[in-house]
């Protein structure tokens, strides 16, 4: 019995070793696979470094997989003078890339000939090589995406001389990417004035071409829009999820080449349905001074006949903010302004509708266009509590300033961007009318103040009881920005416009009464007239002309 019991166990052992016997595959086995993993899932090797890589063998069992330890690997590539790989033991393996190519690594289990071999492909690269360029045909102010290893690191790209700098902002978002498996993308504006080549890269150490052309059609993406508006609605999606604010940006705009003595034009028609502060901006650094830009509520283009050549107009009851030439009410006002290096408009509280931006240039380059919601205002002096006051319909919403006699007005306003505009409204009344003065001087300690030249101009609001069109009643122009008018008016409404001759932000004092501002500071003795060839420069300066019919286009 004793020989019995000692039996037991023995035959429980036998029978549990014969079903691990059973189970555990044979070298003839088919049910078993080799999977291979590169160390983070990487499929690019470098030439001259090296890359480490494990093997697996799986035993599958319907939907479960077990792992086979203790098996013995044979690595190998498809083409040795690519890169090269040696077997480390416990299945790992070390790849060695030796030249650039596609290759090939694959390991297989000795010991289970019916096992599947498993085959990973591998990129081995310069630090830096460039696959390919997509789009290949694009105009001015598209995005092209580069696609390779390493491409992420280009330090420059350039196509022909001109230099294509990242997209969105360069330095300021990042968009270039790279993945786990080691490739990678950089994106970057398409900039005037490029050419059709193959793009050219710096990067660290490196420097080379990509394989293929890039053809660049010789206008931007807004084109054609001389003749008609091209169309930008602020509602849309935001170019750039992370800065909603910015409506609109393309910093790869072209003015495109002309003819010699001819000028030409981009317009633009922004609309929105929602109320918002605008700020509006074009900027070209390589033209400076070469264009300038006028923003409108009514524009149109009358295609010209014969000799007579299309022109632009705007509607009689219209207003136009622009350097050197604006207009109320249909009407004009032209006062003399030096040309703009850029073009910087804050608008407070603009309504739904639409606003028309035309550009006028002498001369080919790159320009930047940007509509940002919000008002941008010069930190050094900001914005001041009468603004929306940039154009003579503002001034009307906003109402009367003050009305004279019996009232006086004395404030600080602010030229909060270049060329800047302040127009203010005010009302005589009486049957005798009133002498006004009115005056302004730079505030001292003004971050601008000794460089700052502000202009006041005196006129009538057409249909405001002193007169029917807009009409000169006053100008003080003198250089710096302390200015005095004094005039007899009868009673009516006027309006009162500071105009930022210089392009220099600055903070002002204001006064209007009857009493002859007395306690506001005093005009400079014999102050220095602008010079004359400056004023004939503006206004020898091409602008729209007015289109009597009303026009809302």
């Amino acid at each position: 019995m004793r020989r019995l019991d000692r039996a037991i166990p023995v035959v429980t052992l036998a029978a549990a070793l014969a079903a691990v016997t059973c189970a555990f595959p044979t070298d003839k086995s088919n049910d078993v696979s080799v999977s291979i993993q590169t160390d983070s899932g990487r499929k690019v090797v470098l030439a001259g470094q090296k890359l480490l890589a494990h093997a697996t063998l799986w035993q599958h069992a319907g939907t479960d997989s077990a792992e086979i330890k203790n098996v013995v690997f044979q690595w190998a590539t498809d083409n040795d003078s690519l890169a090269i790989v040696k077997d480390q033991g416990y299945g790992g393996a070390e790849v060695t890339g030796i030249a650039s190519g596609n290759v090939t690594l694959s390991a297989r289990a000795v010991s289970f000939e019916k096992s599947r071999t498993d085959y990973v492909p591998l990129r081995v690269s310069k630090p830096l090589e460039i696959d390919s360029v997509r789009p290949s045909l694009v105009r001015f102010g598209d995005t092209i995406t580069v696609y390779g290893v390493g491409v992420d690191s280009i330090f420059i790209a350039f196509l022909g001389t001109t230099t294509q700098f990242d997209f969105p902002f360069p330095g300021k978002i990042v968009t270039r990417t790279r993945d786990s498996t080691g490739f990678s993308t950089a994106k970057f504006w398409v900039t005037p004035e490029a050419h059709s080549t193959r793009l050219s890269f710096f990067g660290p150490g490196v420097f080379g071409d990509a394989p293929d052309t890039t053809y660049i059609l010789p206008f931007d993406v807004l084109e054609p829009n001389d003749i008609a508006p091209r169309a930008i609605n602020l509602e849309a999606a935001p170019l750039i999820a992370s800065i909603p604010a910015l409506r609109f940006f393309n910093p790869a705009l072209a003015f495109e080449p002309l003819k010699r003595d001819e000028q030409g034009v981009d317009w633009y028609r922004f609309s929105q349905t929602t109320p918002r502060d605008l700020t509006i901006i074009l900027t070209a650094p390589d033209v400076r001074g070469t264009f300038s830009t006028f923003l409108s509520d009514s524009l149109l283009f009358v295609p010209g006949s014969g000799t007579t050549p299309g022109q632009y107009f705007i509607g009689d009851s219209a207003w136009t903010l622009g350097p050197g030439s604006h207009a109320c009410k249909g009407q004009p006002f032209s006062p003399a302004e030096a040309q703009p290096e850029s073009t910087v408009v804050a608008l407070h509280g603009m309504p739904a509708g639409r606003l028309h931006a035309l550009s006028i240039y002498s001369q080919p380059g790159r320009y930047g266009l940007a509509v940002f919601e919000g008002y941008a205002a010069d930190p050094r002096v900001g914005r001041d509590a009468h603004e929306e006051d940039d154009f003579c319909d503002a001034a009307d919403a906003r109402g009367l300033a003050v009305t004279l006699p019996g009232g006086s007005l004395r404030d600080t306003l602010t030229i909060d961007n270049a060329h800047d505009i302040d127009w203010i409204r005010f009302r005589v009344t009486g049957a005798l009318g009133a002498t006004v003065t009115a005056k302004i001087a730079a505030l001292p300690g003004s971050a601008t103040s000794g460089s700052s030249d502000v202009d006041l101009y005196l006129l009538t609001v057409p249909g405001g009881g002193a007169s029917s069109t807009l009409d000169p009643k006053g100008a003080s122009t003198d250089t710096g920005s302390t200015e005095s008018i004094t005039a007899p008016l009868v009673a009516g409404d006027y309006y009162l416009v500071a105009v930022d001759y210089l392009g220099s932000p600055v903070a002002y004092d204001l006064c209007i009464d009857t009493a002859g501002c007395l306690a506001f500071p005093a005009a400079r003795l014999n102050p220095v007239k602008k010079a004359l060839g400056s004023i004939r420069a503006v206004a020898g300066v091409r602008r729209p002309p007015l289109y009597r019919p009303a026009v809302r286009p």
